[in-house]
């Protein structure tokens, strides 16, 4: 009866394992309890597989193991000796960092310095170009060098900017080209990159063209010694068609009709039509309308600085 006993109380213990609804590891922790597969008295239970064991510290029963490594502590025996931590000493002549504004490095100050020295070393000093003097005719167009100096300078560019429109200009690196529009003079303003200048006075030509006396000039090229010598030949023509008698030895003061009077931008026919109406009048006035009864002569005379004066000498016959 004992031996039936004992093993109707281990169905009842297994049978209440099982029944309180957990799931397989509450069973398997009450039949291993030590987690190494086996029963109390050492057996094992087909079928089931204990848990892996986790590797604990070494411990011995009734008190715990443990070994613990601590930093050694060093407490001064002696309270009249107290650690001395010497200040950090930071140049207070250094110029500031550029992102904080700080003294933050004692070493940037000097950095900087030697970077802007060779930066600055490197920049434009002065300009200059290959000539301060051009003619360029109108559509035509030339090409100015540009110098650096000093010649290892690491920037070199250069705007381009003329004082008026008869001429464009254009920059590209180390040459300037020039394009004559219109004829005039104008100067030329070459400027680096850092604001050296240099300049170049520009004279533009008219075009090669085929002139005729209908043809508009400026008074400067209007106004010759060939054209004003055919100016006095064509008042002296319209006169005589008035009816007065022309005598080439006949000297002396007279009319005088200045090139410089409303000349300009004109062409030299629209010029002889001025001269020969301002003729007309002037001798109307002396000879009264009867200009059978008059001489004159007509002659074109310098009056220096590129201007001219056609004087006409006229009197009675019966002087």
């Amino acid at each position: 009866m004992p031996v039936l006993l004992a093993i109707i109380t281990a169905a009842a213990l297994l049978t209440a394992c099982g029944s309180k609804g957990g799931d397989s590891n509450d069973a398997v922790n009450r039949v291993y309890p030590e987690g190494e597969g086996k029963l109390y008295d050492g057996t094992s239970i087909e079928g089931v597989t204990a848990p892996e064991s986790t590797a604990q510290p070494e411990t011995t029963k009734g008190s715990a193991k443990q070994t613990t490594t601590a930093p050694a502590e060093t407490k001064s025996t002696d309270s009249t000796q107290a650690s001395t931590v010497q200040p950090t000493t930071i140049t207070t002549d250094v110029p500031p960092d550029n992102i904080t504004g700080a003294n933050i490095n004692p070493y940037l100050g000097s950095i900087q310095s030697e970077v802007i020295a060779e930066i600055e070393s490197h920049s434009v000093k002065s300009i200059s170009l290959s000539q301060t003097e051009l003619t360029v005719t109108a559509g035509e167009s030339k090409t100015l060098e540009v110098s650096y100096e000093p010649s290892d300078a690491v920037d070199k560019t250069c705007t381009a900017e003329v004082s008026n429109n008869c001429v464009k200009a254009s920059a590209s690196g180390k040459t300037v080209t020039v394009t004559g529009v219109n004829a005039g003079t104008c100067t030329l303003t070459v400027s680096s990159k850092n604001g050296h200048k240099a300049t170049c006075n520009i004279t533009v030509k008219r075009a090669e063209q085929e002139i005729t006396d209908d043809t508009v000039l400026p008074h400067g090229e209007l106004c010759t010694a060939a054209n004003a010598s055919r100016w006095a030949e064509a008042v002296a023509s319209h006169l005589e068609s008035k009816g007065v008698t022309r005598d080439t030895s006949l000297r002396g003061g007279g009319i005088s009709l200045r090139t410089d009077s409303d000349k300009s931008d004109m062409s030299f026919n629209s010029a002889r039509k001025s001269f020969v109406s301002q003729a007309e009048y002037e001798a109307a006035l002396v000879t009264n309308g009867s200009w059978s009864g008059y001489i004159f002569n007509c002659s074109a005379e310098s009056l220096g600085g590129g201007e001219y004066a056609i004087i006409i000498t006229i009197v009675s016959k019966g002087e």
